[in-house]
């Protein structure tokens, strides 16, 4: 139970790092793109740790299409981030 969190925790974080890249891309083709791409495989593999570790039921590729082409429209649409704090 305790490895599966860790897991989780590392995998959210691995998800962070890829949110925190993507606002950077100008194109929100490539970023709609990129995201899809990197959103799928990493559902699959929470779903392999949830089913593996915690018994949860698998999820099929429909699924877990339909989860990485929500995260993707999601963030693809995510505003711009600002590096500079003294900017309004």
């Amino acid at each position: 139970m305790l490895i599966s969190v860790v897991v989780e925790v590392a995998l959210f974080l691995g998800a962070a790092f890829i949110l925190s890249t993507v606002p950077s891309m100008p194109n929100k083709v490539s970023r709609f793109v990129f995201l899809f791409v990197l959103c799928v495989p990493l559902v699959f593999v929470i779903n392999y740790l949830d089913v593996r570790l915690l018994g949860y039921p698998e999820m099929g590729w429909t699924a877990a299409s339909i989860i990485g082409l929500l995260s993707a429209a999601f963030g693809t649409f995510l505003p711009r981030q600002r590096h500079n704090s003294n900017a309004p």
